[in-house]
């Protein structure tokens, strides 16, 4: 069936290219995430964002293609476990970049006990900080711990020789 003659515009809908991407933020402790969506032909003014109370980001956007077709998507992103007062979005050359500083740092120090003599230091390591890239890092760590320990004893073996 032709279009001619319809008032009312065909709409091709289409599913963005994405991609996510890690960035450090303002120091080694900061978690980034970066999602650059490719919208191709669409300006600033064709796209349209909303924040939900459940905690999704909705993105959608419709652009003129021809007389009656309009190209059109919906996007749907899960933020629960970013800043949302500290995403940023920027919009250039047919790419939407969302800047999505994570809620809970890689490292984490707490303190805990009741006697103000006696605390204890415990240093939390997010999943994705042990699983990334600084996994080399912990093996360094590691071996460091190690040669204090035989330091240690090899110190008390030699003492009581």
């Amino acid at each position: 069936m032709k279009n001619e003659g319809r008032s009312e515009p065909l709409y091709d809908d289409f599913e963005p290219y994405c991609e996510w991407k890690k960035q450090n933020g303002a120091s080694i402790l900061d978690e980034v995430d970066i999602l650059e969506i490719q919208l191709q032909g669409f300006k600033k003014e064709d796209v349209k964002s909303e924040m939900r109370k459940d905690g999704m980001l909705y993105i959608s956007g419709e652009h003129p293609v021809r007389k009656n077709q309009i190209m059109r998507f919906n996007k749907k992103i899960d933020v629960s476990k970013y800043e949302i007062k500290g995403i940023e979005a920027q919009f250039e050359g047919g790419k939407l970049q969302l800047r999505l500083p994570c809620k809970y740092p890689p490292i984490t120090f707490l303190t805990i006990g009741k006697d103000p003599n006696y605390k204890a230091l415990i240093l939390r390591l997010s999943h994705k900080f042990v699983k990334g890239t600084t996994s080399s890092a912990m093996a360094v760590a590691l071996l460091l711990l190690l040669g204090v320990f035989m330091y240690k004893y090899l110190e008390c073996v030699s003492i009581q020789n």
